[in-house]
């Protein structure tokens, strides 16, 4: 009986502190915070990272690296085994010796899952000289293809969109052979594009794309199919303007007119995320005039979901938290809302505009928009991501304190957190039902770094955290030329909240590509850009929230999406009930509804034709390394606790067959 009970004590231990066997994995760092793991093998890149893609198809992120001089394009593959890219390039595109490389596209434009190369260059001559477009497709055997030249564009770098819903990969951008006008370049067989006319239904000027510009392809209406957000140049030199333009369904090359205005003073680079967690897409940006800089976020106003509130076993609406007039049911998520509006020029912090000094998050009054040392001449974006899977995107931004050296810059992250109920930043405008403000993180290793010229964040190793990517001055003796320094930082800061991660592909394959002629591969290199995701879920107070994320809305000017999409569900303890993946496609419906999707995982859609019922889905759990090691685990605990059960069984029965001789013995012994 004291073995069996030992052996149950030995199991109630390994079951609360889960017993680590020696032939699992171990924790590749076992400190917390935020570490610095160097390079990662692009110690001996002399350049800058310019782009993320899927080169083969291990599932994990390679690095579209372009060199110092601006000729070349190397591709760095990520080794799972050795955490590290690869320092040897798997490829290599060269453009002709008089252009010089602005801008790299990886994506599928041939359409056969693999991810070809889109290179914008410019000559080395100085003027209004055309955008060179290159396009090096890969073979399906995975080796590069012979480029392509495309129509010229101008300067302002078009913007990679599926226009027609056809899911092949389309341009938006200003033509020079037809005189500058907007135009799309239409992706009608594998290496050929047209050039054609987008219609627009709304009586406003022909936007003129900025230089540089951030216009994006990504739902502004709630309906899961891509709009387009258009940054243009304004009546006035230096304010810019924009225009939101709605894709209408079942008709290719389609959009009306939905918002028009302008853009505050002193305007830099536009992001995009669902900052609020309702369910809509919220613009972020900054603005600086002479010293002082600011930040702003412009939330999407549409209709609420309606919340509900769950007390014990109960349900019911929640009616002192449910903003009056109609709301969102959490199944149609993807309805559109046609009054939805932007309040993106608002003055003064307001319910749906929050603006707040830069000062009052990071300490300091300047903002780092451009990285110009060199020849290159790059917008810096504030960065959006939920480093802390609490569900709210955070922002990541470089300041430049005051009396700073030249180049010299601080690295911000800034974590969203609520308002308290008295008081709290500039952020918490007063009248939205769930205010936030962004706070500095101190106290980490990002406090000594310096001559930062780019930050992003990157999911490394596929292990379900956003992690750093800092592109750096080099030494002094260089900081005058075009080269970078790659170095990342490892996000190893322990959180009890769950994440999820998606991916849209084009639909070029199912499962597998199979050519007739080279090996079968996954058709990873498909990323769809535009693709969008809204779901809802209960949080730990029991009320659902919504959220929404976009897939690789923005690709000029190196923007340095990843082709997947990643964000934190909070402390959530249960299913995404509903997952809604929509599209580009124009077919109506055209989004899919995914239910109970299993957090800690990602989603893969492979959109095959007009019925989303019909549509791939696939479910890959995290971390996939584990799951045999888990699965033989929880078995060998399985047949111990039978063991255990087996053992305290027959000691009962023993135990039973005791008494019963006792009481025989003792009936016969009273008989006597």
């Amino acid at each position: 009986m004291r073995v069996a009970q030992a052996w149950l004590a030995l199991v109630a231990v390994c079951a609360l502190r889960v017993c680590a066997w020696p032939w699992l994995p171990q924790r590749r760092f076992k400190e917390e915070g935020f570490l610095p793991v160097g390079s990662l093998g692009l110690d001996e890149v002399h350049g800058h990272l310019a782009a993320w893609g899927y080169w083969n198809d291990d599932r994990f992120l390679d690095a579209y690296v372009v060199d110092a001089t601006r000729q070349q394009v190397s591709v760095h593959e990520w080794m799972h085994s050795r955490f590290s890219f690869n320092a040897t390039p798997s490829a290599v595109f060269t453009v002709p010796a008089d252009l010089r490389i602005v801008n790299v596209v990886p994506a599928d434009f041939t359409y056969d899952g693999r991810t070809d190369l889109l290179v914008m260059a410019t000559p080395t001559t100085r003027g209004a000289a055309p955008l060179t477009l290159l396009l090096w497709p890969t073979n399906t055997d995975g080796t590069p293809g012979a480029p392509t030249t495309l129509p010229a564009s101008e300067a302002p770098h078009p913007l990679a969109l599926d226009a027609t819903g056809q899911q092949r990969g389309d341009l938006l951008g200003h033509a020079t052979a037809h005189g500058g006008a907007l135009r799309v370049w239409k992706n009608v067989a594998s290496m050929s594009f047209e050039l054609d006319e987008l219609v627009f239904r709304g009586d406003v000027p022909a936007c003129r794309f900025a230089e540089p510009h951030s216009s994006a392809q990504i739902d502004m209406n709630g309906d899961c199919l891509a709009d387009l957000f258009l940054v243009c140049e304004g009546p006035q030199a230096g304010r810019l303007n924009y225009q939101v333009w709605v894709a209408v369904p079942n008709e290719p090359l389609t959009y009306e007119l939905a918002q028009t205005g302008s853009l505050p003073p002193g305007t830099g680079p536009l992001s995009f995320a669902d900052m609020n967690r309702d369910g809509t897409i919220d613009v972020v940006f900054a603005t600086c005039e002479r010293a002082q800089c600011f930040l702003h976020i412009a939330y999407n106003e549409q209709r609420p979901l309606c919340l509900k509130e769950r007390r014990g076993m109960l349900t019911w609406p929640n009616h002192t938290t449910q903003a009056p007039g109609p709301c969102r049911d959490a199944l149609q998520l993807c309805e559109a809302d046609p009054a939805f509006r932007l309040h993106m020029d608002a003055d003064e912090p307001n319910a749906w505009h929050a603006r707040w000094p830069l000062s009052e998050s990071t300490g300091d009054a300047q903002l780092l928009l451009r990285d110009d040392i060199g020849t290159r001449d790059t917008p810096v974006p504030i960065r959006v991501g939920d480093w802390n899977l609490d569900g709210y995107p955070d922002l990541a931004v470089l300041t430049v304190p005051a009396h700073a050296r030249p180049g010299q810059t601080r690295v911000s992250l800034l974590e969203s957190v609520a308002c308290p109920r008295h008081g709290g930043s500039a952020s918490c405008a007063v009248g939205r039902a769930d205010p936030r403000q962004y706070v500095r993180v101190n106290g980490t290793l990002l406090d000594s770094l310096e001559y930062v010229r780019s930050v992003s964040l990157v999911d490394l190793d596929e292990d379900g955290t956003l992690d750093l990517v800092l592109q750096s001055l080099e030494p002094a003796s260089l900081r005058s030329s075009d080269a970078r320094s790659v170095s990342f930082v490892q996000n190893n800061v322990f959180h009890d909240s769950f994440f999820l991660k998606t991916l849209t592909l084009n639909g070029a394959c199912g499962a597998r590509c199979e050519p007739p002629d080279a090996p079968t591969y996954a058709p990873w290199g498909g990323a769809l850009g535009g693709a969008s995701y809204k779901f809802a879920v209960l949080d730990m107070n029991g009320v659902r929230r919504a959220q929404q994320v976009s897939q690789q809305p923005q690709t000029a000017y190196e923007a340095l999406h990843p082709p997947t999409a990643f964000f934190g569900l909070g402390r959530t303890n249960n299913y995404v009930e509903s997952l809604f993946v929509g599209s580009t496609r124009r077919e109506t419906p055209g989004y899919l509804v995914l239910e109970g999707v299993i957090p800690n995982s990602e989603v893969v859609i492979v959109p095959t034709g007009p019925d989303p019922a019909l549509w791939r889905r696939e479910l890959f759990l995290h971390p996939a390394d584990w799951i045999p090691l888990v699965t033989l685990t929880l078995s060998a605990l399985l047949a111990l606790l039978g063991a255990v059960v087996f053992m305290l069984d027959l000691n009962e029965k023993r135990e039973d067959e005791r008494e019963r001789q006792r009481a025989v013995h003792a009936i016969n012994f009273d008989a006597l």
